[in-house]
């Protein structure tokens, strides 16, 4: 099978990215946030915040990474594709007091702003959902500042183990419709490098936060014979799977598993 194919006879039904987040902003929960919470640490700890900065938050979903970075910054600016999920978004900004944060719709591959106004842009947990990562790193790159930073942490696949990814990849397509595909830590090097941004750190982030089947397409609205497709992956997955991404057969019947993460920071020259 191609890599990132599906077969026909188990492919659920396509759906935007759009659609699918404003179905699930209400599930965007503290247990989200913790699946990826080293993630967001990462990035904090990467990021070289000054008081002066205006950064960007691509794909912010409802608002964790704007929120986490606005009492560093002087301005920060979330993007989404979604309404819905940019409606918690205002709500959690307004919860917290924060005055210096706002959050506008609008797509990665074509980010609504000129060249030259972010000193920072960061990226969470998201970009396997975008249709072209590359026209999404070079917007990006068109819009930072000399001497600017992009920050990304993303869900991965290993490097040189294409059978891998291509197991990962369709079983995440099974569960959301809106997945396009996770991407190893040297092609994250190769999008950014080819910018022409400078990358100074790319790293394979390997987790280490459990994640359970049933809550994991709970959140992705997989229900019904689709989820127990995907059920029956998990149960029948090859070995080579089971040991990189740890998945293990619990005793109620779920199962625990561990997605790698890629981290990388670049700058533009």
């Amino acid at each position: 099978m191609p890599e990132h194919e599906i077969a026909a006879d188990v492919a659920p039904p396509a759906r935007s990215a759009r659609d699918q987040f404003d179905r699930q902003a209400a599930h965007y929960d503290k247990q989200w946030n913790a699946w990826s919470e080293e993630s967001l640490t990462w990035l904090l700890d990467h990021a070289d915040c000054r008081p002066d900065d205006i950064a960007l938050d691509v794909a912010t979903g409802t608002g964790f990474t704007a929120l986490a970075f606005a009492p560093h910054l002087r301005a920060v600016i979330g993007l989404d594709v979604s309404p819905g999920m940019l409606a918690q978004a205002r709500r959690q900004a307004e919860e917290q007091g924060l005055t210096n944060v706002t959050f506008q719709e609008g797509r990665a591959e074509s980010l609504p702003f000129d060249d030259n106004t972010f000193d920072l842009i960061t990226c969470r947990i998201a970009p396997h959902h975008f249709l072209s990562v590359p026209t999404f790193v070079s917007e990006a790159a068109h819009t930072l500042k000399p001497g600017g930073r992009f920050l990304l942490a993303d869900t991965s696949v290993p490097d040189d183990r294409p059978e891998l990814g291509d197991w990962q990849n369709q079983v995440e397509t099974l569960r959301d419709p809106s997945h396009v595909r996770n991407y190893t830590p040297g092609q994250w090097r190769h999008f950014v490098e080819a910018a022409s941004l400078r990358a100074e750190i790319v790293t394979d982030q390997g987790g280490g936060i459990p994640i359970t089947l049933n809550d994991w397409m709970a959140k992705g609205g997989c229900v019904g014979a689709q989820a127990e497709i995907v059920r029956e992956k998990f149960a029948t997955a090859p070995a080579e799977a089971v040991q990189a991404f740890q998945i293990a057969a619990l005793p109620d019947g779920d199962f625990g598993f561990t997605w790698q993460r890629t981290t990388l920071r670049a700058r533009k020259s």
